[in-house]
């Protein structure tokens, strides 16, 4: 007779309160209602500062009344139609024709035309506060040939500029010409508009209602030109305290946290909500120095070493204690677009086997049983690293992570965080470093072209950048091939060979490319990541019925 099976009972699994969504597409089974207001609590930024060329002020203001020209694909970052509907680039680079969506309006109800587009471009190129005048150094002339069409001469061909220049806000010439033109040329700025007087217009899905000193007030633009917002409300507010805007998230005050620190993630997973792990265009890296003048000369000449210290990275583990698994640490380089991105590159496994076997061929070893590395002169493997406060907080935590795994095979590794002022004199006139460690956002188009370019060493231009002295011929090339580029595919292959390059003769330590952390609340579905800026599309979102739970501890 067989025997009977025994069922063991075991309890059903109880999903976690907080569930963490990868997908870059997110589906939601709801169906999209409208109604109520959709609430953001920001950290502070230079708050009424309304100034559109300035980039002072919280881009999420900007972003929810203005829209772009072009506007970056969420998830390649290539330019695509917006307020613009085509563009040709001439042969030889030099001329763009834009032809503009007809049909757009205004909040006040004006049309949407050339003018305003020429007014905005040249404010960006001339206002006096411009925050971002280097896209626009190689532009000539703005023509609006007719209400419809926009004719850019540039003085020579930039590859970026459909990318960074044509991806920025679009305002209204009406609003700020007179402002503008009663400054002198040289003193031109929009600067000092007052804006409680005259609220901000826009073409974009929100209209600006009130502007108080801690939010911005906005209604639905129910005449959108794409399709109007869900909500009928949005209320942005400011909060510089990361805990105070858990807190509120926590009550029920807000119904997003972004940016989400990676360490902050155990004060909201016992509530129900959504985290999204929303991949972007962010980078760390740490470039070595080839000519710090208080090291060895020409310290990092040799090839081995730069492999044998990449090689003893555990970017697995910092990968799990620092950015508890949402992170691509293996994501070699520091092109993260997409639409340039070689996915092939990735940064070693760890073994710091192969990386002793390195240093012993360069003739490195712990010749007194000290634990630290000397060379044949007996001057040890002793590092610095630089890194400024107002780095990512990451940053730091995954130096921490390379100093223990360095020291466990006889590298030392100082870590000196510098005040903004100390870092920048280090790292542009003192040069007494070995690695100088960077964590930023990218731009959609490909900017550090100053980065890697012996032209642009900051030792020999002082425009320039390359922190480290770093010079390479066939990086040189590449990126000569991609300043001289009219079109992507072209920009693609120069970047992709420039990646390649650069990695073969490290330039420095990829940490790999960090994704941002967005907190939803559970009750609001829509959400779609952006690269560009992670809250981008607040027109999608929309309220459900499913119940939302918060903290009443957090005055819910």
């Amino acid at each position: 007779m067989p025997a009977t099976a025994t069922a063991t009972l075991m309890a059903t699994p109880i999903p976690p309160p907080l569930r963490i969504i990868r997908d870059q597409q997110p589906v939601y089974g709801s169906e999209p209602s409208r109604g109520g207001t959709l609430r953001l609590m920001r950290p502070s930024a230079a708050r009424l500062d309304f100034n559109p060329v300035s980039y002072r002020q919280d881009y999420q203001v900007l972003a929810s009344y203005l829209d772009p020209l072009l506007r970056p694909d969420p998830l390649t970052l290539e330019p695509a139609p917006w307020l613009a509907e085509s563009w040709q680039v001439s042969g030889d680079g030099l001329a763009i024709t834009i032809q503009l969506r007809p049909g757009v309006r205004w909040h006040d109800g004006t049309p949407f035309t050339a003018r305003d587009v020429r007014f905005s471009l040249m404010a960006y190129r001339d206002d006096v506060d411009t925050g971002v005048g280097s896209f626009f150094v190689t532009m000539d002339e703005v023509e609006d040939v007719d209400e419809l069409e926009v004719l850019v001469t540039l003085l020579e061909p930039d590859p970026s500029w459909l990318f960074n220049a044509a991806t920025l806000l679009i305002f209204q010439a009406a609003q700020y010409e007179p402002f503008w033109e009663a400054k002198a040329l040289g003193e031109r700025t929009l600067t000092g508009f007052d804006w409680q007087r005259q609220l901000p217009i826009g073409t974009g899905a929100w209209r600006v209602r009130s502007i108080t000193t801690n939010g911005v007030n906005f209604d639905c633009n129910e005449t959108y030109w794409l399709a109007p917002p869900w909500f009928d409300q949005l209320a942005l507010t400011w909060n510089d305290d990361r805990r105070e805007r858990i807190e509120a998230w926590r009550a029920g005050r807000t119904d997003f946290v972004w940016p989400l620190p990676t360490e902050d993630i155990p004060l909201v997973d016992d509530l129900p909500g959504r985290l999204y792990v929303a991949e972007a265009a962010s980078v760390m890296f740490a470039a070595f120095n080839f000519a710090n003048p208080t090291g060895l000369p020409r310290f990092f000449d040799d090839l081995r070493l730069r492999q044998a210290l990449t090689l003893a990275v555990d970017r697995g583990r910092y990968a799990a204690e620092v950015f508890e698994g949402l992170a691509d640490t293996f994501a070699a380089g520091t092109i993260a677009q997409p639409w340039a991105r070689d996915e092939e590159l990735r940064s070693p496994d760890f073994d710091p086997a192969a990386a002793l076997d390195l240093l012993a061929a360069a003739g490195w070893a712990d010749a007194n049983d000290d634990g630290t590395l000397e060379n044949g002169n007996g001057i040890p493997f002793d590092l610095t690293v630089i890194v400024c406060e107002d780095a990512r907080r990451e940053l730091l935590l995954v130096l921490r992570s390379v100093k223990d795994d360095w020291a466990a095979i006889g590298v030392a590794l100082r870590i000196q965080l510098l005040r903004v002022d100390e870092f920048q004199a280090r790292a542009l006139r003192g040069h007494d470093f070995d690695l100088i460690a960077y964590a930023y956002d990218l731009y959609p188009g490909f900017t550090d072209f100053d980065l890697y370019g012996t032209a642009w060493d900051i030792r020999s231009n002082r425009q320039g950048w390359n922190p480290g002295g770093y010079a390479n011929a066939e990086a040189d090339q590449a990126l000569a091939e991609f300043l001289r580029a009219t079109d992507v595919a072209s920009q693609r292959r120069a970047l992709m060979q420039l990646q390649r390059v650069v990695n073969d003769d490290l330039f420095g330590l990829w940490f790999g490319f960090p994704a941002d952390l967005v907190l939803g609340a559970i009750d609001v579905d829509g959400y779609q990541p952006n690269k560009l800026w992670q809250m981008a599309d607040t027109r999608r979102l929309w309220r459900t019925e499913r119940p939302r739970v918060i903290d009443p501890g957090n005055g819910g």
